[in-house]
């Protein structure tokens, strides 16, 4: 059976998500974390062009850590398992914005070029993605929840939009969103 490059992807962002916050969720972060930074290696390793990829994950766990560091000190967000100092998000979110990023030139490279849709999808997806922590127990919002969820939804309608230009800015002849499945095409041995 053969396993495209999105589908691969998606498999490898959905595995660090959840890994990310049940770990979390189950008493366990720092498991949760370590399973979505080897996820993220997995990754890197099939990578055609693993610097930009590696590139655009630093960018997004640089942005992703200044919004969530002002979403907390807003008190829209607080993450009562997991955190090393309380005004900054903990570890596990700052490596799941890395396994956001590796979508960017895969599962969700449909959203390049698509401003106007990034941002509605980021203004719906980051608000759903913050809830099901909430349910799970690993991120607590303002007590009335309408500020947070607002909030959630216009940081998440610019971030997203934000760093896939970041990643449209990557391409290159070369295929920067593929991954290295299957053997090279190359002269045949003779039998």
């Amino acid at each position: 059976m053969k396993v495209s490059g999105p589908a691969l992807n998606f498999a490898l962002y959905y595995a660090g998500w959840f890994a990310c916050i049940l770990g979390p969720a189950w008493g366990y972060p720092w498991t949760g974390t370590a399973i979505a930074v080897a996820l993220i290696g997995c990754h890197l390793a099939l990578a055609r062009r693993r610097r930009d990829e590696v590139a655009l994950m630093v960018w997004a766990m640089a942005l992703g850590t200044v919004l969530d560091t002002t979403q907390i000190a807003l008190g829209a967000l607080r993450f009562p398992v997991g955190s090393v100092v309380a005004w900054l998000p903990p570890p596990w979110l700052i490596v799941l914005w890395a396994q956001f990023a590796a979508t960017f030139h895969f599962s969700m490279g449909w959203l390049k070029g698509r401003p106007w849709t990034a941002a509605a999808f980021g203004a719906v997806g980051g608000p759903l993605a913050f809830l099901a922590g909430r349910r799970l127990g690993v991120v607590e919002f303002h007590p009335e929840t309408w500020p947070s969820l607002l909030s959630l939804a216009v940081t998440w309608a610019v971030a997203l939009p934000v760093l896939l230009h970041l990643a449209t800015r990557q391409e290159g002849p070369d295929g920067v969103g593929q991954y290295r499945l299957g053997r090279a095409p190359g002269p045949r041995a003779a039998d």
